[in-house]
């Protein structure tokens, strides 16, 4: 069984990821040029939350359903946050919050055909990349059937900009060093580019340590930043188990736009309250010396 992001999409680690990409995607698109998005772990581009998947585990109630009253047009919203929030809310023409969009739709909606932005999207599972193929159409997305972590061969891209979103499932148990490993050699070949890759905070050491190498190796201005709701263990199951969720979240960022840290800062602070389940919830943005 290979893992299906159906089951999670939505979820607070989603929101947190996907606010923190269009901060990323926005501060790209501030210059006159075409950048290219490279996502080596692109899953299925759109999420039914309607589906049984997504109500097996109900984690996207905890997440994007947070955010269901929030007031896009209110003035103490973050505008990185409204602009994520407004996104999520074209997929649903009825309103509400069924449909939730993968990062490459976010990212679609977010390129500019005018200027000539570019998805480069990777997903290794013919059946979940031919969903993308139907969730993503366009001339300016490519879609190719490998593993994401062969991703640096398609790197440098002909644009000289661009995003390349490392997010792996952490299914693998060295998951954190094939993704190191990626950023290092695509920084080698690609040296500007803009990496961001998201990880679960469950082990702190083995976290910090991927952080640390990934600004050691790439040698270039790093961020760390990161999420936590402190979420209740789950209610036991049949068997009497009693299974703990993932309550909190990174994401690295070597070469963030100019004013990232202060946007994702902001939209950090609004969105971590209504996340929380607990009282240690809470959320960091550091510079990695």
């Amino acid at each position: 069984m290979h893992y299906r992001h159906a089951y999670h999409a939505a979820n607070f680690a989603d929101v947190f990821k996907h606010v923190l990409l269009t901060g990323l995607l926005t501060g790209l698109s501030r210059k006159d040029k075409p950048w290219a998005f490279l996502d080596s772990h692109a899953g299925a581009g759109d999420y039914d939350l309607g589906h049984i998947a997504a109500d097996t585990t109900g984690e996207w109630r905890s997440g994007i359903a947070t955010l269901v009253e929030v007031d896009v047009d209110g003035g103490d919203v973050p505008a990185l946050v409204a602009r994520y929030l407004k996104l999520v809310r074209a997929a649903n023409a009825d309103g509400g919050f069924r449909f939730y969009p993968g990062s490459p739709r976010l990212a679609q909606w977010l390129a500019r055909p005018e200027i000539g932005d570019r998805l480069v999207l990777c997903e290794k599972v013919e059946e979940v990349a031919d969903e993308l193929r139907r969730a993503v159409r366009g001339a300016n997305a490519a879609i190719h059937v490998r593993d994401g972590y062969e991703a640096h061969a398609l790197l440098p891209p002909p644009e000289k900009r661009g995003l390349i979103l490392i997010d792996p499932p952490f299914e693998r148990g060295d998951e954190f060093e094939a993704a190191a490993e990626l950023i290092r050699k695509s920084v080698a070949r690609f040296a500007n580019g803009v990496y961001a890759a998201w990880y679960p905070l469950k082990n702190a050491h083995v976290a910090t340590k991927f952080v640390q190498r990934v600004a050691r190796e790439s040698g270039r201005p790093t961020l760390e930043l990161m999420i936590e709701t402190d979420a209740p263990p789950r209610a036991p199951d049949a068997n009497g188990i009693v299974k703990h969720p993932m309550t909190a979240c990174g994401l690295v960022v070597v070469n963030p736009p100019f004013g990232f840290a202060e946007e994702a800062s902001a939209a950090l602070a609004f969105i971590a309250p209504l996340l929380a389940q607990g009282p240690k919830a809470g959320w960091a943005v550091n510079v990695v010396a």
